[in-house]
């Protein structure tokens, strides 16, 4: 009773406008229902392998290495799957990722990419197809996520990929000013979970989503660190809370000036109405997808021209290997 109560406060707090998008919300989560999924090709798109949506029913920017395969299609049971030349990912957390199309055309070619929380490791190969980094290090601190974050890696031939399980803050040390984007697919209370039909007990209590705040901050913090000059933030979660969306990144920026937020005139739909700065917000009553929260932040640029210094070697101690062997 407690937690029922405790998201319909937060579903009045969302959407303070109507009771139908209160009552929407709250049936998404609590009677959740078969969900398209979206698969990322990391390879040129083939058509017919698969039960999708018609293109003309998805959104136009949508990249072309990205489909939404109709409720109940299998994907880990296809060949391409086992292949390597799909990946399945949650339609929200692609939404979301999809941010990192506005830093495109502002990276220089074949950037440097960190994926500070990378486990399991779509955010990485959804950079790794979109932006063709020349290096990119996919960090999981979870010792036990670190083996399918690099089997998902080999078994998707990530070019020039390297892992390691290092806190935030030792990444930064290591590596003060390297990357051109870091993804911050941060740690977070998890309520999108909800509408996959997966329990979380606790995810909408408040002591919960404090412990996790506290924690977002530190690694975007840390992750600031990370950032060439001109380099790019992306901050995301797969969580409805204020106090661990806009309210970290809002955080975050009072004390980085350095750092601005950008506009992701694609997702210019899915505004925050809640901070005054772009942010974006999916939801699973408006959505293929199970929910999520996006922010894209931009360091200041500085006199004179980046440079990429090697990376210390301890970085990259742990190369991601092919299927058949080399290294990826």
């Amino acid at each position: 009773m407690e937690a029922t109560n405790l998201m319909r406060k937060a579903a009045e707090a969302l959407f303070p406008e109507t009771e139908e998008s209160q009552g929407a919300f709250l049936r998404a989560l609590l009677e959740p229902a078969p969900r398209s999924g979206a698969i990322l090709w990391t390879v040129p798109r083939r058509e017919g392998e698969f039960e999708t949506v018609p293109r003309e029913m998805l959104p136009p920017w949508l990249p072309d290495a990205v489909e939404l395969v109709r409720p109940g299609v299998k994907i880990g049971f296809a060949p391409a799957y086992a292949a390597g030349e799909v990946y399945p990912l949650d339609f929200s957390s692609v939404v979301a990722g999809s941010a990192m199309l506005a830093a495109r055309e502002a990276l220089p070619p074949q950037p440097r990419v960190l994926d500070l929380c990378a486990a399991p490791g779509g955010k990485t190969i959804l950079a790794s197809v979109l932006l063709r980094p020349g290096l990119i290090l996919a960090n999981e601190v979870e010792g036990r996520r670190l083996g399918p974050l690099r089997h998902n890696l080999s078994r998707c031939r990530v070019e020039r990929a390297f892992t390691q399980r290092l806190a935030a803050e030792e990444i930064a040390r290591f590596a003060p000013g390297a990357f051109d984007l870091c993804l911050v697919d941060a740690p977070c209370s998890g309520q999108s979970l909800l509408a996959k039909g997966i329990a979380n007990p606790g995810c909408f209590h408040p002591s919960t989503v404090k412990g996790n705040a506290r924690r977002q901050l530190r690694i975007l913090a840390a992750a600031a660190e990370t950032m060439a000059p001109g380099g790019f933030l992306l901050y995301t979660t797969c969580t409805f809370s204020p106090r661990e969306n806009e309210g970290v990144a809002g955080k975050f920026l009072e004390s980085s000036p350095e750092f601005t937020p950008v506009e992701v005139p694609h997702l210019a739909e899915l505004r925050s109405p809640l901070a005054d700065f772009p942010a974006y917000r999916d939801y699973p009553h408006r959505s293929p997808g199970v929910g999520g929260f996006a922010v894209l932040l931009r360091r200041a640029e500085e006199a004179g021209t980046r440079s990429h210094d090697p990376l210390p070697a301890p970085l990259l101690d742990y190369p991601v290997k092919g299927p058949s062997s080399g290294v990826a």
